[in-house]
């Protein structure tokens, strides 16, 4: 009887260490880069991901269950990101700089909550403007921030219908980056197989061959910069741009401030290589560099979304037929 009872216990054991085995199996080779129509799958040992399509970057974790890989994506964390400095020019009100795909969206809605809302931009806007800077005479205690309805698309429902807050404080100049809906993204699942990959939510047999890194990226930096381009949309603290909001950043890598001297009377950072006289501090060359702003990223609040009322115009308009 004893010896049975113990068949019975070492049995479920057995089998959770087969299925283990066989995944970790699978997980020893799993990595490289995965080739379909227009899209390349980046598969790292150290159980990251980055998918690479058509104006499009996913990133994110992966995880293998027996003969199935789990890609699981890093969604945005919020629709609204905020980065915020304290600029001495602005002796009154306050600097917004909105941006991020979809930022012409006429769903979006800013201002003080509840009774100075109003949409971003008009309806059908195009012709879009860059930077989109507006400076408002009157400094808000808060902004506030709302997407009205999310667009049509597959995951609708995951994607966050909130509101956001952000306290400004000693802010005065910000930068808006607006999330839209196509960044979200749910898992890929795709059955291991001896050539390659397949996708299990497809009625194919179709497989995705693996390929070295070398093979599809001819230079590795590539891969790297597209790496932090993710990281600075999704993780970065602080944002460094110059006074038409380029970051500047190519594939040779970021930008250090290490590489730049702190002016304290300004908030700005600036080249030591240059003679003061000779900087300028309100350069339109979209890739003047030698003088940059500092904006670091502030955390708000958030709340169920709501019906608010709007009021005058959109703070931008945009339409070419006029």
């Amino acid at each position: 009887m004893m010896e049975l009872n113990l068949n019975k216990l070492l049995l479920p054991l057995m089998v959770f260490c087969t299925v283990l085995i066989y995944a970790q199996k699978n997980e020893e080779n799993i990595d490289g880069v995965y080739k379909a129509k227009g899209a390349a799958f980046v598969i790292n040992k150290n159980k990251t991901f980055v998918i690479i399509a058509y104006a499009t970057l996913i990133k994110g974790t992966w995880t293998v269950e027996k003969d199935l890989l789990y890609l699981k994506p890093i969604n945005p964390e919020a629709k609204f990101y905020m980065y915020a400095r304290k600029n001495p020019d602005i002796k009154e009100g306050m600097r917004v700089n909105f941006t991020g795909d979809g930022i012409g969206n006429s769903n979006i809605v800013v201002g003080e909550f509840p009774n100075k809302m109003q949409s971003l931009f008009n309806d059908g806007a195009n012709c879009l403007d860059y930077p989109n800077v507006h400076i408002f005479k009157e400094k808000f205690s808060a902004i506030t921030l709302l997407e009205e309805k999310n667009s049509e698309n597959r995951i609708e429902a995951d994607i966050p219908k909130l509101m956001y807050q952000f306290s400004t404080g000693d802010y005065n100049d910000f930068i808006v980056q607006h999330m839209q809906d196509s960044l979200y993204h749910h898992d890929f699942i795709f059955k291991i197989t001896k050539k390659g990959l397949s996708d299990v939510n497809r009625d194919s047999d179709e497989v995705i061959k693996k390929h070295s890194v070398k093979e599809v990226f001819s230079n590795e930096k590539e891969l790297e910069f597209l790496n932090q381009s993710f990281n600075m949309a999704f993780a970065a603290d602080y944002k460094l741009v110059n006074n038409s909001y380029n970051t500047n950043d190519d594939m040779n890598g970021t930008i250090d401030l290490n590489d730049y001297k702190y002016d304290k009377l300004r908030n700005v950072y600036i080249n030591p290589a240059v003679p003061v006289k000779q900087l300028n501090f309100k350069s339109k060359d979209y890739h003047y560099n030698d003088v940059l702003m500092k904006f670091d990223r502030i955390t708000g609040t958030s709340q169920p979304r709501v019906a608010v009322k709007k009021s005058g115009k959109p703070l931008f308009v945009a339409n070419c037929n006029n």
